[in-house]
């Protein structure tokens, strides 16, 4: 009788037990779908919802020799803003508005320097980028305009300045950026519209790709894609026109003040003002030494680089 019952116990614990860990399993589902949610939701927010180059070749810091010897301007890149120039005009006159230069600059062929050029850095003037390499023969894609981020961004910031928009609200942008996990230097274009800055990626137009050797057509980001998305910016360094610039790296500045406030817009089209970007700068160097949690904690724009890893951009 006593090990029938004990049987009895036994049968009866195991049962117990079953159900138990049924009743987590279940208890444990909503848990397991969450955490995959917000697995793939982190996916998502950290890589850009637009394709980015599958060669990315984000440019390489940029290096002294790009300085032009006859610069006129107070920073050197600003000679790379040309708006009075006759092919920036003639280029001009074939569109209308700021949303028609941009639509003509996602046009534009991105082509390495090292395949254009064949070094690793060369700066060409808005002139030559748009009337040169058309028949450089070695352009993968001529007779198109052609060359990489910065040619692109400095002609389309002069092509908006000869369409008449004021040198307060457009400026080309030089930093540190991370597409999808590829961190490098680049070059972009800023227009201020409703008291903040948008976004503009002239080179998500097509491409040429180094390593299969083919040129790849893309239509390019819409002209308002950044209104609702944060740029992938990780440091800035330049922001600078024809007329006005910041120098973060050496702390100069000829620009208006909305130009020293980075206004940021979070992935759900909310805008986060008021953050100086001269004190932007300290802020990098400073939360380098939090932990990845606290940083994480912070924000979009938690630093990657610090500003000792900038020094190769000193030009004396």
């Amino acid at each position: 009788m006593m090990e029938d019952r004990k049987e009895e116990i036994m049968e009866d614990t195991s049962h117990g037990m079953s159900l138990e860990m049924v009743i987590l399993v279940i208890c444990m589902i909503p848990a397991i779908v969450l955490v995959t949610f917000l697995a793939f939701y982190m996916i998502l927010e950290i890589t850009p919802d637009y394709p980015p180059r599958p060669d990315m070749q984000l440019e390489r810091l940029l290096q002294p020799q790009i300085w032009n010897p006859n610069a006129t301007h107070e920073l050197p890149y600003q000679d790379y803003v040309t708006p009075i120039d006759s092919a920036v005009r003639h280029l001009s006159d074939g569109v209308n508005g700021k949303v028609a230069a941009y639509r003509a600059a996602v046009g534009w062929v991105w082509v390495s320097d090292a395949t254009l050029n064949g070094v690793d850095e060369k700066w060409l003037v808005p002139h030559v980028f748009l009337v040169g390499t058309p028949s450089y023969d070695t352009n993968p894609a001529k007779p198109r305009e052609a060359s990489d981020c910065e040619e692109q961004a400095n002609t389309l910031v002069s092509l908006l300045r000869a369409e008449g928009v004021e040198a307060k609200d457009v400026r080309v942008v030089l930093g540190l950026v991370n597409f999808g996990g590829d961190e490098g230097g680049h070059a972009w274009v800023e227009v201020y519209e409703n008291d903040r800055w948008l976004a503009l990626e002239a080179t998500s137009g097509p491409y040429y790709d180094d390593d299969s050797q083919r040129l790849v057509e893309r239509r390019g980001m819409p002209y308002n894609y950044y209104e609702t998305r944060s740029y992938p910016s990780v440091d800035i360094w330049f922001y600078y026109n024809d007329v006005h610039y910041i120098d973060f790296v050496h702390s100069k500045k000829k620009a208006p003040d909305h130009w020293s406030t980075l206004q940021v817009v979070s992935n759900d089209g909310s805008e986060v003002k008021g953050v100086d970007a001269m004190c932007f700068s300290l802020t990098l160097l400073i939360t380098i030494y939090l932990s990845e949690a606290q940083i994480s904690i912070i924000g979009e724009f938690a630093p990657r680089k610090t500003r000792d890893k900038l020094k190769t951009l000193i030009y004396q």
